[in-house]
Order: C-alpha cells, then structure tokens, then sequence
C-alpha cells in the first residue's frame, strides 16, 4: 500500500530535520582550537568582520527606524553603534601598539648601531702617553742648526 503524498511529504521533511539536526551537533562537537601565533590575525579579521557586518546592520536598521521609529528600534540601534564602536577602538588599539613596537625596535637599531658607531672610533684612536709623544717628536724631526745673537 502507498501512503498518500502528505504523509510522504512530512516524513521527508522529518527526515531531512534529523539530518540537519545531526550536523548541527556535529559541527558543535567540534572543538574550537586557536594557536597563539595565530591570535592577532584571528582577532584582526573577525574584529573587521564585526565592524563591516555591524555598519551594514547599522545602515539597513537606520533606514527601517527613519520610517517608523519605535524605543525598543532607537536603543537596539544605539546599542549596535556602541558594540561598533568599542570594536573599532579595540582594533585602533592594536594598531596603535603594533606601532609602538615597531617605533621601539627601530629606535633600539639605531641606539646599538650609534653606539657600536662610537666603540669604532674609539678603536681608531690612537692613544699616546706623553712621553712617547716627544719620542716622536724627536726622532721624527730634522735638527736646526741656529744661532741666537743679542743685537744690544
């Protein structure tokens, strides 16, 4: 005996529900694992990734409210510009402190490459006592034969 075609049609759609409701538990199974050199672009892309969808949210909810602005509408909206904007300033932080590490590092190159400058000239000094100063005076000087006279 065939069932008729509504009874057909609700065991599908129960079937196709349990087949879905397995891969959702799958899915959620499925441990989230993040390395930790992996953590700055993770938080980099998802933080862009909230600020864009939040400004389109923003845009399309901001339209619907103009039409018809309701208090519940007007807060979630100011709510949404809140979440957005802390968003943003969490990533013009990490932005300010990946300069600031790179301005550190610079200005360290340079502070070791000035003072291994300063150590080469030191090196290339030469350093006399004075003794062998007039040594060298001496030796390496022709004798001058003078006569001193007193015109009195």
């Amino acid at each position: 005996m065939d069932e008729p075609q509504d009874k057909q049609d609700v065991r599908s759609l129960l079937d196709q529900l349990k087949d879905t409701t397995k891969t959702a538990k799958q899915i959620q199974k499925q441990p989230f694992t993040l390395e930790r050199k992996d953590l700055e672009q993770f938080v980099l892309n998802n933080t862009g990734r909230l600020i864009q969808d939040s400004m389109q949210t923003i845009d399309s909810i901001k339209e619907y409210i103009i039409s018809a602005p309701e208090p519940e509408d007007v807060h979630s909206l100011a709510e949404l510009y809140k979440a957005s904007t802390g968003a943003i300033e969490t990533l013009n932080k990490i932005l300010i402190q990946q300069q600031r590490a790179d301005a550190q590092v610079t200005i360290k190159t340079m502070d070791i490459q000035s003072k291994q400058a300063l150590a080469e000239k030191r090196d290339d000094k030469s350093t006399f006592t004075r003794e062998e100063i007039m040594e060298q005076l001496f030796s390496s000087g022709d004798l001058i034969d003078a006569e001193i006279k007193d015109t009195d």
